[in-house]
């Protein structure tokens, strides 16, 4: 199953930021691969309850049958106990594994009902669970297909939500009662799994899918341990842990300098279109004539940072081929950019002129994707600079699994 052809959903707009405004640089594929062979199959999932609210959910649709879609099912089980939490957690310091501060923390509980929370304006547009999409076929708790609304558990996605077949139980009343109050009962996403779900969910993040992207896991998973259990040092791409294989450090490496060189490049182009912004009589920059200083500079950071990915000698061709293009001349390099851009900003013979999502009011900053934001937030900075937040998630996940995220986060780690 290719890692971006999945359909994600139709989720509810809380605040997003505009589609229209997203530069991909036809790099998300690139990127894709990266963070796969960090961390195959983890997705964005970076704690445990994650997964069981989004198993939870296509269980439940399973049980209801066509009425109910597993994406509706799921969100609203989120949306539900993330409520929950916010009750159970009235006062304290905000916690990244709650979603729906502005929309849901002060509902009461007559607007809760299935009914409502089923509807996509009713919860966030990125719920946690777009974070399972990729894991929860590669990790074997749902038959793998295509889309969310298709997943079935599998033998394993059963085992684990029997696990909590209280909690089943009573989403089971709720969803086949849809204009019910919500459960008195349910567990909020600040509560650790069962150590019996924690080891089924080790297991498989450790036996799941090829043998090669399950040793992968392993072997991040002994690192993860190792740092867990120590107080990790500030981390150097000169220092390959002894549990990381050669090959699997070379792709991390390669990776980290890849996104580094992606979002130099990101920047360039904001620059310039902001620069275009000011320019008189019009946003038209022309490529035949000395380029303006601030560009010509950022141009120069793009192409040592794109070098330092080649002179690594990684065997991703695409990714080898945007490096390179990125070690060009000023004129040429900004000629490709635009080029793979096109929507920002366009070429027309030797101008770069405004695209039709140009914004001439003001100077734009970099905005993260849809996927990028799903993820949980930056945490301590001991790791290696822009390696995959797969590792830093698999590193959260890990302590959620000994029962430590919590504490973790409590430290200010989030």
């Amino acid at each position: 199953m290719s890692l971006n052809n999945i359909t994600w959903g139709l989720c509810a707009p809380a605040k997003v930021p505009s589609v229209r405004r997203t530069r991909t640089l036809q790099l998300n594929e690139i990127v894709a691969r990266f963070h796969h062979r960090a961390v195959p199959g983890l997705g964005g999932v970076w704690f445990g309850r994650q997964l069981m609210m989004a198993l939870q959910g296509v269980a439940s649709a399973s049980q209801m049958g066509e009425n109910v879609s597993n994406i509706e099912a799921a969100n609203a089980i989120e949306a539900l106990c993330c409520w929950q939490g916010f009750k159970e957690n009235e006062g304290k310091n905000r916690d990244p594994r709650l979603r729906g501060i502005q929309k849901i923390r002060t509902l009461k509980p007559d607007s809760l009902t299935f009914n409502a929370a089923r509807k996509r304006a009713f919860y966030v547009t990125i719920p946690m669970r777009m974070g399972t999409i990729e894991a929860l076929p590669a990790l074997g708790f749902v038959q793998a297909q295509r889309n969310f609304n298709a997943f079935q558990c599998s033998p394993v996605g059963e085992q684990l939500v029997r696990l909590e077949t209280p909690q089943m139980a009573e989403l089971k009343k709720w969803i086949s009662s849809p204009d019910r109050k919500p459960p008195k009962f349910i567990t909020s996403p600040l509560i650790p799994l069962s150590q019996d779900a924690c080891l089924l969910i080790r297991s498989q993040l450790e036996n799941a899918g090829s043998d090669e992207d399950s040793k992968r896991r392993r072997d991040a998973l002994q690192w993860m341990d190792r740092l867990r259990q120590s107080p990790p040092k500030p981390l150097s791409w000169k220092d390959r842990p002894d549990e990381i294989s050669s090959v699997h450090w070379h792709d991390l490496q390669a990776g980290a300098y890849f996104f580094k060189t992606q979002n130099i490049a990101l920047a360039l182009l904001d620059r310039l279109e902001s620069e275009m912004a000011q320019r008189a009589p019009g946003p038209v920059l022309p490529l035949h004539q000395e380029l303006p200083l601030a560009i010509s500079d950022a141009a120069e950071k793009l192409r040592i940072c794109a070098q330092a990915f080649l002179d690594l000698q990684h065997n991703d061709a695409a990714a080898n081929q945007f490096c390179s293009e990125c070690t060009l001349e000023p004129a040429a390099l900004l000629r490709a950019l635009v080029s793979r851009d096109g929507h920002i900003l366009k070429l027309k013979g030797d101008l770069i002129e405004p695209g039709p999502a140009f914004d001439s009011s003001r100077s734009q900053f970099y905005q993260a994707t849809d996927e990028e934001e799903q993820y949980a937030p930056e945490a301590s900075g001991f790791w290696p600079a822009e390696i995959s937040w797969r590792i830093r998630n698999l590193f959260r996940l890990n302590l959620d699994l000994h029962g430590e995220l919590a504490d973790w986060l409590k430290e200010g780690n989030a």
